[in-house]
């Protein structure tokens, strides 16, 4: 996440982004999916990837899902994405 965000965050809330947000995910044009702040893999195939988050899991359901990127903390997933479901 970057800087200002954080900032913006922690001023409203009054708390350090730590206790309030551990991870992030955005949609973009149904066909990309980044999500921040994972802590790995649970799944993966091509209709669905799911990630370990703080305290659950992210899984990202479609058609033809491939993960473009994958970094330490960091995952962009491409494909026609029909849903992002977040649980424990």
């Amino acid at each position: 996440m970057n800087d200002s965000f954080t900032n913006c965050l922690e001023k409203i809330c009054g708390l350090e982004l730590a206790t309030i947000a551990t991870y992030k995910y955005s949609v973009f044009g149904g066909n990309t999916v980044v999500v921040e702040g994972h802590r790995g893999i649970s799944s993966y195939d091509g209709q669905k990837i799911v990630f370990f988050v703080k305290d659950g899991q992210i899984a990202v359901n479609g058609c033809r899902l491939k993960l473009k990127c994958l970094d330490k903390n960091f995952a962009v997933v491409t494909g026609e994405v029909f849903s992002v479901e977040v649980g424990k």
